[in-house]
C-alpha cells in the first residue's frame, strides 16, 4: 500500500488500523477494536492490518512451547480472553482431549493450551470481522518503523508502507538487553524461547542459568526433561527462587482498594509515598492472616540452603498454608492504580530495593512445578545462588565465570553454557527491536525513568520526547512497566487493550 496514492482523509472514508505483534496481546487487542467497531456500527470498509512474524497467529514466542513441563503460572480461571466470561477458558479446556482430566478454574494447564485457545478466539474474531465487511490482511513482517504525521501512521514492514489512521503497538516480551556483551558467544543462550534456545545445550555440558525467577525455573524444567546430565546453576543478585502457589482462598480486600486509594491520595491529586502504601499492604496482610508478621524475618535472606527452603515452601502449598498468596493475588485488578498513585521517588525506591522481594513473594511457581524442581534438587541436579557480582568470558578456555558471595561466603563458578533468564529487557537504548530505535531515535516515544516506554496510563498512547501524547499510536504490554507496573500479567494487558481500543473509539468519535 503506498501511502503516497491514498490522501483521502479519514472523515471521508472508514478508518484504518494497523496492530504489530499478535501474541496475547495483540489478540486482546484485535478482539477488543473487533467488536468496538461492530458496537459502534463502523464496520463496513474498515481495514485491519496485522503484523506477526511467528509461524502461528495468536501464540506468541512463550505460549509457542511445545513442552508440557512449561505450564500457565496463572490458574486457567484468570486466563480468560473474554474480561466479561471469566469461565471462557476453563469452559474451553472441559471440551479439549489434550487438557487436564479435569479441568478447573485452580489448574495449571500447559501454555502450548493457551497458544491453541489464543489462536482459536483470534480465527473467531477473524471471521467474525470478515462477515461484518472489515477487510483483514495480514503480513508476515516485522515492523521496523512507525511514524506520524497530518495524514496518520506510516508503518514500514520489510519494503512495504502502510499508512493508517491507528496503530497498536504490541511486541510482546522484548529479549533482555542485559549481558549483550556475550551474543557473538556461540555457548551463550540470550533468550530460550527464541532461536536455538536450549536445543544446542551439549547434555553433558556445564550450564550457568542467570536469573532466578519463573524464567529460570521454566529453563531448569526444560533441561531437566530433555535428559540434561551435567552441573546446572542458577545465578542470581538478590532473590531466591520464586515461592510455590497453594490452593487459592477467596479473598476480599479492605485496605489495598481503589476506594482507600482515593481516600489517602484526594482522589490521586496527592502522591503516595512508599511507607503509605507498605502500610496498607501491611494491615492488609496481617490482618488477613490474623497474626502480626515479623518483617525482618520474612524479607531476611533465608538461613536454610535453597533446597531446605524449596522443601519448606512446597510443604507449605501441600498444605494450604500459603493465604498470603491469595492475599496478593487479591490485589492484582488495583495494582496498577497502586502504582499510579505512587510518587515517582516511591516507585524508584521501590524498585530499586523491593521489587525482587516482591517478585520472589508475587510471582509464585504452581505446586506441580515446585515438586518437580525439588525433585531435582534434592537429587543434586542443580544449584542456586544469589549474590553474584561479576559475569565475565574465558576465550581461550571458552568457559564463563560467575562470582559473587553469599550469606558473606565468595563462591566463583565456571560454565561451559550461559543462559539468560533475565526476562523482558526495559532499557530502550539497547533493544534490539529497530521499531523502538526509529522511534526513538526521531523522538516519538520517551524511555520511562524507570523502564520501558512512557504511556499515557489511560489510554495506552505513547508519549514523545517532548512529552505530548501522540493521538494515533499506542503501545500495550510488557513494556509500559513503568506506568502500569504489573504488565507481566495476562489481565493487565488485557485490561489496557480493552483502555486503548475504548481511546481509539472516542477519538474517532470526535473525529
Amino acid at each position: 500500500m503506498s501511502a503516497d496514492s491514498d490522501v483521502v482523509t479519514p472523515a471521508a472514508r472508514p478508518p484504518r488500523f494497523a496492530v504489530a505483534g499478535m501474541g496475547a496481546t495483540g489478540v486482546g487487542v484485535f478482539v477488543a477494536l473487533v467488536r468496538s467497531l461492530l458496537d459502534g456500527g463502523r464496520a463496513e470498509g474498515c481495514e485491519v492490518h496485522i503484523f506477526e512474524t511467528g509461524e502461528r497467529l495468536g501464540a506468541g514466542v512463550a505460549y509457542s512451547t511445545p513442552h508440557d513441563c512449561h505450564l500457565l503460572n496463572m490458574r486457567a480461571g484468570t486466563m480468560s480472553v473474554q474480561a466479561d466470561d471469566p469461565d471462557h477458558f476453563v469452559r474451553w479446556l472441559a471440551g479439549r482431549q489434550d487438557a487436564p482430566a479435569e479441568a478447573k478454574e485452580a489448574t495449571y494447564v500447559p501454555r502450548r493450551l493457551f497458544a491453541s485457545y489464543l489462536q482459536e478466539h483470534f480465527g473467531e474474531a477473524l471471521r467474525e470481522a470478515r462477515r461484518a465487511g472489515i477487510r483483514v490482511s495480514t503480513h508476515r513482517a516485522v515492523v521496523s518503523d512507525c511514524r506520524e504525521d497530518a495524514r496518520g501512521v506510516h508503518l514500514i514492514a520489510g519494503v512495504d508502507h502502510f499508512l493508517v489512521d491507528y496503530a497498536f503497538l504490541c511486541l510482546g516480551d522484548l529479549p533482555s538487553t542485559e549481558y549483550l556483551e556475550f551474543t557473538k558467544v556461540p555457548t551463550y543462550v540470550h533468550s530460550m524461547w527464541q532461536g536455538a534456545g536450549l536445543e544446542g545445550v551439549d547434555p553433558d555440558a556445564t550450564v550457568g542459568i542467570i536469573g532466578s525467577s519463573l524464567t529460570a525455573v521454566d529453563a531448569l524444567l526444560l533441561l531437566r526433561s530433555t535428559g540434561h546430565r551435567g552441573a546446572v546453576s542458577c545465578f542470581s543478585r538478590r532473590r531466591s527462587l520464586p515461592k510455590v502457589q497453594g490452593p487459592r482462598v477467596d479473598h476480599t480486600l479492605k485496605y489495598v482498594t481503589e476506594e482507600e486509594l482515593r481516600r489517602l491520595s484526594a482522589d490521586f491529586t496527592r502522591e503516595l509515598e512508599l511507607d503509605e502504601v507498605a502500610g496498607l499492604f501491611r494491615r492488609e496482610l496481617e490482618e488477613g492472616l490474623g497474626i502480626a508478621i515479623d518483617w525482618t524475618r520474612v524479607l531476611a535472606e533465608p538461613d536454610a540452603s535453597f533446597t531446605g527452603t524449596l522443601a519448606r515452601d512446597v510443604r507449605l502449598a501441600e498444605n494450604g498454608q500459603t493465604l498470603w498468596y491469595s492475599i496478593l493475588d487479591a490485589t492484582s485488578e488495583v495494582i496498577p492504580l497502586v502504582w499510579r498513585a505512587m510518587s515517582p521517588a516511591a516507585r524508584e525506591s521501590f524498585v530499586r530495593d523491593h521489587l525482587s522481594i516482591w517478585s520472589m513473594f508475587r510471582h509464585c511457581m504452581p505446586l506441580d512445578n515446585a515438586r518437580r524442581l525439588l525433585d531435582m534438587a534434592e537429587d543434586g541436579a542443580f544449584e542456586a545462588l544469589t549474590g553474584l557480582t561479576a559475569v565475565s568470558y574465558d576465550e581461550d578456555r571458552e568457559l564463563f565465570r560467575m562470582e559473587g558471595a553469599q550469606a558473606g561466603e565468595p563462591f566463583a563458578r565456571e560454565v561451559r553454557y550461559l543462559v539468560n533468564a533475565t526476562g523482558t529487557g526495559f532499557a530502550l537504548d539497547r533493544s534490539d527491536s529497530s521499531l523502538i530505535q526509529n522511534m526513538l531515535m526521531r523522538g516519538d516515544i520517551r524511555p520511562h525513568p524507570l523502564g520501558g516506554i512512557d504511556v499515557d496510563f489511560d489510554t495506552m498512547r505513547v508519549i514523545g520526547r517532548d512529552g505530548s501524547p501522540s493521538d494515533r499510536a499506542l503501545y500495550i504490554g510488557p513494556l509500559t512497566r513503568g506506568v502500569h507496573f504489573y504488565t507481566n500479567s495476562f489481565e493487565t494487558n488485557l485490561a489496557n487493550a480493552h483502555s486503548a481500543v475504548a481511546a481509539v473509539a472516542a477519538h474517532l468519535a470526535d473525529s
